[in-house]
């Protein structure tokens, strides 16, 4: 692991471990999950990465959150968005933000299997986004990293990147909550 990516894991390590546990994404481990769980959880997914996927002009893993969200029913574009974010207007902050968004495709794709057992949607169906359906992850991360090591080289490059990381997950952990309360 090479020194960007040890100092962006070691920036937000605490508060990713915080949203493992938040409450509107909690269901998606659980093999009691809901379908109303399920849909809020990618509502709130939605609200949150909506906005950062158009800021950085890729919309493939968006795509396939807004097919989830039409096979349940709901329209993607009546659904709230988190506008408290931080601005994604260098490359470190931008690589910063595929970072957040691309790491947690993995967990996406963790998931998955309980998904499918639970309530019977997979990658074609109610759970492209969590399984990246047609995309190649694990070559995409692949690319991510190697450009972390190469654009974050400088200590400044690298700590406006973790600053920008752990802004994010602090913006996404304000999100989440705010979503709970709606649902409340």
């Amino acid at each position: 692991m090479g020194p960007a990516r040890q100092a962006l894991r070691a920036a937000t390590q605490v508060i990713h471990d915080r949203l493992d546990k938040a409450p509107v994404l909690r269901p998606l481990t659980s093999p009691a999950i809901t379908v109303a769980q399920y849909r809020a959880a990618l509502v709130a997914l939605h609200g949150f990465n909506a906005p950062i996927e158009q800021t950085l002009g890729e919309g493939a893993r968006l795509d396939l959150l807004r097919a989830d969200l039409a096979d349940l029913g709901l329209d993607a574009d009546s659904q709230p968005v988190a506008t408290d974010l931080p601005p994604l207007d260098s490359r470190p902050a931008r690589l910063a933000a595929r970072y957040v968004l691309d790491g947690s495709a993995h967990g996406g794709r963790a998931m998955l299997p309980n998904i499918t057992r639970s309530l019977g949607f997979d990658g074609t169906r109610g759970a492209r986004f969590l399984a990246s359906s047609g995309i190649d992850m694990a070559g995409r991360w692949k690319a991510l990293l190697s450009q972390l090591e190469t654009d974050l080289a400088k200590p400044e490059s690298r700590d406006e990147a973790c600053a920008t990381a752990v802004a994010l997950f602090a913006a996404l952990e304000r999100w989440l909550d705010g979503r709970m309360e709606a649902l409340s």
